[in-house]
């Protein structure tokens, strides 16, 4: 009889831990499921040219847009792009854009209807074609772009929505053909180069030769004077 209470107990105990169990996970699945906790949701949205996977908020957010940046939004089961502001869900969180075949198009992060982050898009073979960076709806950051035979063609930086800094073009190889500079988006010429003309060599004793004329000019004509005279005593003697 004690042994048969004793395993009684340990099946009611085991009952009482499943059920605890149950209940709690219960639980979790409530919390998970309340639609007014839910801040964002998936989306799919197919066009004729590709299908678009992302995330919207799951109400309107009230705010000031900015009228000088292009915000991404939901309504009647479409995606638009609007600048300046929003008349429906803003997109929130990842953002993927396939073409028909599958195949990934353009990879990236959207923050409240803004792009963020690296974004990157492939050719329909799977290859890279470009990568840009963005900062809340803003080209800030590295960008490159390639060919369809995967050799890079540009690299630069954005600040501002404008080219900042070196940029890049290559030829094949990933030979450099063209080297340029910019400044908040305006090309920087550099200055041309001028050579300074070398200044003529100063000739040694120059003053020392000056000087030395006048002297040697006096002689000659001490000399010329002495033989005058010499020849005005002859002729006087004869």
């Amino acid at each position: 009889m004690k042994s048969f209470n004793r395993k009684s107990n340990y099946v009611r105990c085991f009952c009482c831990v499943l059920s605890l169990l149950f209940l709690t996970l219960n639980l979790e699945a409530q919390k998970v499921i309340e639609p007014g906790k839910v801040k964002q949701f998936n989306i799919t949205v197919n066009n004729e040219d590709c299908t678009i996977k992302t995330q919207m908020l799951s109400s309107k957010k009230d705010f000031k847009a900015d009228p000088n940046l292009t915000y991404i939004w939901y309504t009647s089961q479409k995606l638009i792009e609007t600048n300046g502001g929003y008349d429906g869900k803003l997109i929130h969180g990842f953002y993927k854009v396939f073409y028909l075949s599958n195949q990934l198009k353009e990879e990236g992060t959207v923050k409240y209807g803004l792009k963020h982050k690296v974004w990157k898009s492939w050719y329909p073979d799977g290859k890279l074609r470009e990568l840009l960076t963005w900062k809340n709806g803003v080209k800030s950051g590295e960008y490159i772009l390639y060919n369809e035979k995967g050799e890079m063609m540009a690299k630069g930086q954005f600040k501002n929505n404008k080219l900042h800094g070196k940029f890049y073009t290559y030829g094949v190889g990933g030979r450099i053909l063209e080297k340029k500079k910019y400044k908040h988006g305006d090309e920087v010429i550099p200055k041309p180069i001028v050579k300074k003309e070398k200044k003529p060599k100063k000739i040694k004793n120059k003053k020392i030769e000056e000087t030395d004329k006048p002297i040697k000019d006096k002689k000659l004509k001490k000399k010329k004077i002495d033989s005058e005279k010499k020849e005005d005593v002859k002729t006087i003697q004869s």
